[in-house]
């Protein structure tokens, strides 16, 4: 899994950081994400409630979205 972001679709509404903050970060103006830092489906939760829909998560194993 990987999660992809798309700065030119975001409309900055901070949903992602608020609802999970150790995975979506802003660090020095620009916007981290660290896989690592929450399970597969808390962060699936997240990314499906991207009020823009600038996150998407990406099958690994091919570039299909999930």
């Amino acid at each position: 899994m990987k999660i992809t972001y798309d700065e030119k679709v975001c409309i900055h509404s901070g949903k992602c950081v608020k609802s999970l903050p150790s995975v979506f970060q802003v660090k020095n103006s620009k916007f981290v994400i660290t896989q690592d830092g929450a399970s597969e489906e808390e962060i699936r939760k997240t990314v499906s409630e991207c009020p823009s829909k600038a996150l998407n998560i990406v099958n690994t194993t091919s570039s299909d979205p999930i």
